[in-house]
């Protein structure tokens, strides 16, 4: 089975490789491409996004969300002869010797910014034992982010295979990947760089200056105000690639991956247009306001009042194509169901999710506007042993005393009209 599936993967590689770059839906002529909405992770666009390609050195986004995961970016470490030797032929480096030392941070710089091949061998024998160990780490953080089209066999890029499995993935992935790093602060700020400065070191006596290999960090559009990142790629097989990311003044974030694109310069030109796309056909429109009503539910066993208002728990925005109105949209209400008492202010009781058409853009918590306590049942009074008799046997005596005196009082009563009766006779 192992092998069947090994083989159609192989020829999905080779098939992608030469196929042939014709009419698209937006007319770029490139292997795969797809356009993602940061935020919701919404696909606006695509064409084979789901296709297994070469990615080069868009690689590096996954080892550099690695390094920042479980490397400490302060820490020094001692460039090796092994991380000079698996450059690769014709693969970018920064000139590098065995036996520097320098910060990790310098090395994460170099890594996305330059895309330096020996910085991430260097980044791989710091976080793992050995280099299998890290490519087997890569795979399963991609697999965690739901990355199915990719197999990593080396940090940097380069399409060499091991064991008999290519180096590939896909626009899909590679944009999955890309969202998951710009949620890292130390991703972000660097990503963003034109250029970096690694100071001088035991080995350079004077500072390394790298320019960034993303040229789109310089273009300029009327649809968006800044370009935020990512990623270039370059090989024979892969051709070139690019990750790329822009905002617009409202805060709105696409991601756009495109991949296999003959001219190595066109892949910005293509990225841009993918961008500019984006932000032409759609806007981010505020859809949920946070603490607004959404339901009133029953809570059992409350003590006082059992209705209780759920509101929204946050803002909800999302990416829509523009003219779409808002009242176009589905809101599906998901309430847990025997809600019971006690109940506490902030609790997550349901959720809604938000539909456009049949396409899911995303969830929001529903949550309790106030604590409902749980109704406590009276105890009943607990009687000691023999109270009852005790009190039986009390009242049974008070009772036969009132019955003695009022017979008694009745007699008297009776025996003085009797009394009466005779003396009255006797006068006569």
């Amino acid at each position: 089975m192992k092998k069947i599936l090994f083989i159609i993967l192989v020829l999905s590689v080779a098939i992608s490789t030469v196929l042939p770059i014709n009419s698209q839906p937006l007319n770029i002529p490139a292997r795969a491409y797809i356009l993602m909405d940061f935020k919701t992770g919404q696909v606006l666009c695509e064409y084979n996004s789901k296709t297994p390609l070469h990615p080069a050195s868009t690689t590096k986004i996954m080892t550099g969300i690695l390094a920042i995961e479980y490397g400490d970016l302060d820490s020094m470490v001692t460039v090796s002869q092994s991380a000079i030797d698996n450059i690769g032929a014709g693969g970018m480096h920064i000139g590098l010797i065995a036996g520097e030392r320098l910060k990790l941070i310098h090395i994460l710089n170099a890594l996305l910014i330059r895309s330096a091949n020996e910085t991430a061998y260097v980044i791989a024998e710091n976080i793992s034992s050995s280099h299998e160990e890290f490519f087997d780490l890569m795979n399963k953080r991609a697999k965690e982010l739901g990355a199915e089209c990719t197999n990593f066999v080396n940090p940097s890029g380069m399409d060499n295979t091991a064991d008999g499995h290519l180096h590939v993935s896909s626009a899909y992935d590679l944009a999955l990947m890309a969202r998951h790093a710009m949620t890292l602060p130390e991703f972000r700020e660097i990503v963003k760089k034109t250029y970096y400065r690694i100071p001088p070191t035991n080995k350079h006596d004077e500072e390394i200056f790298l320019n960034t290999s993303n040229k789109l960090l310089f273009s300029k559009s009327e649809y968006y105000t800044e370009v935020t990142g990512i990623k270039t790629g370059y090989t024979d097989r892969a051709l070139a690639n690019l990750v790329s990311s822009a905002r617009d003044e409202s805060g709105m974030e696409l991601i756009a991956a495109v991949m296999g694109v003959e001219r190595y310069n066109d892949v910005f030109t293509y990225s841009q247009e993918l961008l500019e796309y984006g932000f032409k056909n759609f806007s981010l429109r505020h859809v949920l306001a946070k603490n607004s009503y959404a339901e009133t539910v029953h809570v059992s066993n409350a003590s006082g009042n059992s209705n209780l208002d759920l509101l929204v728990a946050e803002d909800f925005e999302c990416v829509l194509p523009k003219g779409t109105s808002i009242n176009e949209l589905t809101f599906e209400k998901n309430i847990n169901e025997n809600i019971t008492a006690p109940v506490y202010k902030g609790d997550v009781l349901g959720s809604i999710e938000i539909k456009n058409g049949q396409k899911s853009l995303g969830k929001v918590d529903l949550i309790a506007t106030r604590t409902v306590e749980e109704k406590i049942p009276e105890k009943p009074v607990e009687k000691k042993p023999g109270t009852s008799t005790k009190k039986s046997l009390l009242k049974r005596i008070l009772n036969g005393t009132i019955f003695f005196l009022i017979a008694f009082i009745l007699l008297r009563i009776t025996l003085k009209k009797i009394s009466r009766s005779i003396i009255a006779k006797n006068k006569f």
